[in-house]
């Protein structure tokens, strides 16, 4: 191809210029695969994020519920033994119950 060149008297100048313009306009071809790629990367670890979230959300949820059921049964015993235990009991019971209410408007507002 030199040779080629050459004989049409192009400089080496020309040459260089026409290498680099030729590698430039192949390079985005073969860079948009990578992007592509990249995004789809992406958007698979975005699922996983979301799914990890969800399942903690969910653990969450558990252990709440598991809660106030706990402190319901503690409240039944206590409630005729102590006023004063009775009171913190209940008060504990109403704040796993806001907790849980505010875990369920938290989960339908991320759906």
């Amino acid at each position: 191809m030199l040779t080629f060149l050459r004989k049409r008297k192009v400089s080496h100048h020309q040459i260089k210029y026409l290498l680099f313009g030729g590698i430039l306009l192949t390079l985005p071809l073969e860079s948009h695969a990578q992007i592509s790629e990249l995004v789809n990367q992406v958007n698979a670890a975005e699922q996983g994020a979301s799914q990890i979230g969800n399942s903690i959300f969910r653990i969450i949820k558990i252990a709440a519920a598991v809660l106030i059921a706990i402190a319901a049964v503690t409240f039944l015993i206590v409630r005729e033994q102590s006023q004063d235990l009775t009171k913190k009991v209940g008060n504990i019971i109403v704040g796993l119950v806001i907790f849980y209410g505010l875990l369920e408007i938290g989960e339908n507002l991320s759906r």
